[in-house]
């Protein structure tokens, strides 16, 4: 339980900070959550390994940074993501990925996934090193550790952070809206997020039942 404390306080002082993110004005804004209001939602990152057009090359380090940047640029709608566990396995289907399509569908994606160790209490993440495009479909999240975005004001100085980040908001029923400083823009470095898009994001985590409010962990922890 003590652990939990100690991820309880990390929150904390999250939900106190400066969200490190500019808006479409430019100015930095101050996070308008308190920690009882934050939403805790844990995620299952795979790194996947196999042919070198699959394997990822990200270490724990990297996770750990990206996870970081991810939960500075959700602040702004109380929203953290933590680590519920990080696997490195080789991908299911070897015969597939010996030769991977560089335009790979969402089906030949899928394929990819070892059906042991996928969560079904978390948002599951998969890095990887090659497909077209990011995405999220049928409940899991693709990532390409190769990916690069084009430069905006204001916007984030790291692709993956923000790749990670914009899935998570079609995870969490976000559309794309080609604002070029939003966080659901297509290709940009952009972070920003709307009022009305923050309060469908938290909605939508509510509608999960694994997914917390952090003053309903401590509670537990506390008990």
């Amino acid at each position: 339980m003590q652990r939990v404390r100690l991820f309880l306080k990390s929150v904390a002082v999250a939900g106190c900070g400066l969200i490190l993110i500019q808006t479409a004005r430019g100015a930095t804004e101050t996070s308008r959550f308190s920690f009882n209001d934050y939403l805790l939602v844990p995620i299952r990152v795979h790194l996947l390994m196999g042919s070198p057009a699959v394997e990822t090359t990200l270490t724990n380090g990297d996770i750990s940074r990206i996870l970081g940047k991810i939960n500075r640029v959700w602040a702004q709608a109380g929203v953290h993501f933590h680590l519920e566990s990080l696997v490195r396995e080789p991908a299911n289907v070897p015969e597939a990925t010996s030769e991977p399509s560089k335009r790979a569908d969402d089906r030949e994606l899928l394929a990819l996934r070892p059906s042991q160790s996928k969560a079904t209490n978390a948002f599951n993440i998969y890095y990887l090193k090659q497909m077209s495009v990011n995405g999220f479909f049928a409940g899991a999240i693709f990532v390409k550790d190769t990916a690069s975005l084009r430069k905006v004001e204001g916007g984030i100085d790291e692709p993956l952070p923000r790749v990670s980040s914009h899935e998570l908001g079609h995870a969490l029923s976000l559309p794309h809206r080609q604002d070029t400083t939003n966080l659901m823009a297509s290709g940009t470095t952009g972070t920003w997020l709307n009022d009305e898009e923050i309060k469908q994001a938290r909605e939508a985590a509510r509608r999960f039942d694994w997914v917390e409010p952090a003053a309903a962990l401590l509670e537990k922890a506390n008990a």
